[in-house]
């Protein structure tokens, strides 16, 4: 690798400016083509085929056959007075004309026609059903504007079932960048070079974000994978230009000459383009779980991330032999705040077990609400307070019960009377169970449906337990029973990504280990490594349970409240951190290596390299995190549960993992740190990282 980069060098030396032109043509390019060509974002829900949910839906799809079969919405009413009153209905019946006249409705069913009246008939809704199967976003503009007519009057107006569609917006990017860049300036003591770290991260951010628009036109691409892509790919791309540049000044001061680029390039881009190969199968694995939305997410960010390094190699390091005075160190003092003062690392070198032990018990105790996740799939209850769908949420859940929203239909077969006077029987005998409908049997008389409403809502555990508690019933009863609805296939959706967690781990831990013992020739290093990113991610879990399961720092961090953990979320912060954590993990370790191999001295190597990485490593992470970060004062709870994540994750890992337990340990076990079999040095690959 170093061989071809030392080739490359050369090429960047003699031909900076076609090497630059050359990667803005790729981003020209990949943009042209991702808006020319691309397709649009889908809205869609997260569906897993195979699960008992789907298959209870299949049989009700075959064997129940209903002329409302569209989407749906609902517009919640409340009053201070009887909305039977004169002057309420006529404002329903007002309301009731606008939207049947509006495109692709269906019908539109009046709290008179459904018999929903609650709160001695202050509280009520409309149905309005689509002759689409899912609710776009013009559709629900346009409820939008009919209901904000009313808005004014004696009663309160809100919707609920509306396109969902999440709003990609750029604010949390220009508050990271913002970051970013002044920790930056801090690093180098330069606006000018702090610039160039972020301006490639930009045109790997456009070039990538268009190669997804272009995947889009193929497969379905969520929006919270848009905005999962471009957090991580923003991350990553200042990074590594940082790193690349860093290295560049280093040499620069060393050498003064033409020298600095080839160093810059043969001893950082092999970890650059090691760290990012780490993340990009990292992500890539997600598809090996069989869950095709996650699949779709690793690929798509795997794709950005990609793009991102691409462009990086090629106009950074043109753009330093163009303007080679960027390799100037400026006499800036406060640039000395993140650089580890030599005193530091003798401190670690001489307290290492300490530092060691303290580290890691703090982050066992971090990790232990861990224990007590509750996977679930955000509601609208989920949402911030001032939208409509929460206060729509919240008034359902006051005046018809909290599981209005989390109704389960039941299907049996129509086995003998008995059979089926026993099921309904044990199903009356559950505890939190609010209400069952009468049985509905099927035009074949094959099949008799029941609707549900449990006492609880969509996201509870006791809701979750519930499902469990009617299947279980078919060995009672000696009937097949099959529960579906939205709320059963969200809850086999969170038990199979729970269930995969521990696969993708293990798959995940092994590769990591597999991956640095050939790179580092060493057993202990991997082991030390790979432990440590296990302690880290639990560290990151336990925090989203207590911030985003438990609600503690809600208002601090702009959540919503109490809500269960994202059910993917585990899944995703395994696959991006373990990349995340490679990358601190081959800059500073490689650094050691380095000086290890020619004085031999432990202690020595340590000191100097958290001297020559750690100000670059503490940067590094402090971007990542503030990008990561930005991302949780969104109003949308699928990316702030990514952000938050993410920004925990490389917190725990760089600073507590990385700078802390990584070196500690490398001083505690001297030069059994470097060991490593003859027979497996023999048969393993040599891979050039530093």
């Amino acid at each position: 690798m170093s061989r071809f980069l030392l080739w490359y060098a050369h090429k960047v030396k003699k031909h900076p400016k076609s090497i630059l032109g050359l990667g803005l043509l790729v981003v020209v390019m990949m943009t042209v083509f991702g808006i020319g060509f691309g397709g649009s974002l889908s809205s869609e829900g997260m569906t897993i085929d195979n699960t008992p949910a789907q298959k209870a839906a299949d049989i009700v799809s075959k064997n129940y056959h209903s002329s409302t079969s569209g989407a749906q919405a609902q517009i919640i009413l409340k009053a201070k007075e009887s909305l039977k009153n004169k002057n309420n209905v006529a404002r329903i019946t007002d309301i009731k004309n606008k939207i049947q006249r509006q495109e692709d409705v269906q019908t539109v069913m009046t709290p008179d026609q459904l018999f929903n009246y609650a709160q001695h008939e202050k509280v009520a809704y409309i149905t309005v059903t689509f002759n689409t199967k899912a609710i776009t976003e013009k559709q629900s503009t346009a409820l939008t504007k009919v209901v904000n007519m009313y808005r004014a009057s004696n009663f309160e107006v809100e919707l609920s079932g509306i396109a969902s569609n999440i709003e990609v917006s750029e604010t949390p990017e220009v508050i990271g960048i913002g970051i970013a860049f002044i920790i930056l300036v801090i690093t180098f003591g330069s606006f000018l070079i702090a610039g160039l770290p972020i301006i490639s991260a930009l045109l790997g951010l456009i070039t990538g974000l268009a190669g997804i628009f272009g995947v889009a036109r193929f497969t379905d691409v969520a929006s919270y994978d848009l905005s999962l892509a471009a957090m991580v790919s923003l991350a990553v791309g200042i990074d590594y230009a940082l790193f690349m540049v860093a290295r560049y000044r280093d040499e620069y001061v060393k050498t003064n000459s033409d020298k600095a680029i080839y160093m810059a390039l043969t001893k950082t881009g092999p970890a650059i383009i090691f760290a990012a190969a780490t993340i990009i199968v990292a992500l890539l694995g997600m598809s090996a779980l069989g869950i095709g939305f996650l699949g779709v997410m690793g690929a798509v960010s795997a794709l950005s991330v990609l793009m991102v390094v691409l462009v990086a190699f090629l106009v950074v390091p043109s753009v330093l032999v163009l303007f080679p005075s960027l390799g100037r160190r400026r006499k800036v003092t406060f640039n000395k705040a993140i650089k580890p003062a030599g005193w530091f690392a003798k401190l670690l070198n001489k307290h290492s077990r300490v530092t060691m032990a303290v580290a890691i018990l703090s982050l066992l105790l971090i990790a232990i609400p861990a224990s007590r996740m509750q996977l679930g799939l955000p509601n609208d209850g989920s949402k911030p307070r001032e939208t409509t769908e929460r206060k729509a949420f919240d008034i359902k859940a006051e005046a018809y019960g909290a599981g209005n929203d989390a109704m389960l239909v039941t299907v049996i077969e129509n086995a003998n009377s008995k059979k089926v006077h026993n099921f309904e029987k044990q199903l009356n005998k559950l505890d939190t169970i609010q209400s069952v409908s009468p049985a509905i049997m099927s035009a074949n008389q094959k099949y008799l449906m029941y609707t549900i409403t449990p006492k609880t809502e969509a996201n509870d555990h006791r809701t979750q337990a519930l499902v469990q508690k009617i299947r279980e019933l078919e060995s009672t009863v000696h009937v097949p029973i099959y529960v579906t609805g939205q709320t059963a296939a969200n809850i086999d959706i969170s038990n199979k990504l729970q269930s995969a967690l521990p696969k993708f781990l293990i798959i995940i831990v092994a590769f990591a280990f597999i991956l640095l013992t050939v790179a580092f020739r060493s057993i202990l290093i991997p082991l030390i490594a790979v432990g440590g990113f296990v302690l880290s991610l639990l560290a990151t879990l336990g925090v989203v349970v207590l911030t985003i399961q438990d609600g503690h720092f809600a208002d601090l961090l702009n959540l919503p409240g109490k809500s269960s953990v994202l059910n993917f979320l585990p899944v995703l912060v395994v696959g991006i951190l373990f990349g995340l954590a490679m990358d601190y993990e081959v800059f500073l370790v490689s650094r050691i290596r380095e000086g290890y191999l020619v004085h031999r001295d432990n202690a020595r190597a340590v000191e100097n390299g958290l001297r020559d990485t750690g100000s670059v490593i503490i940067a590094a992470a402090f971007i990542m995190i503030s990008v990561f970060a930005s991302f949780v004062f969104t109003d949308e709870i699928i990316i702030q549960s990514m952000g938050l994540a993410l920004a925990a994750g490389v917190f725990f890992d760089a600073f507590i993992v990385r700078l802390l337990i990584v070196p500690a340990s490398i001083n505690i076990f001297g030069k059994y740190n470097w060991y490593l079999p003859k027979w497996l040095d023999k048969i393993l690959p040599h891979l050039d990282i530093e």
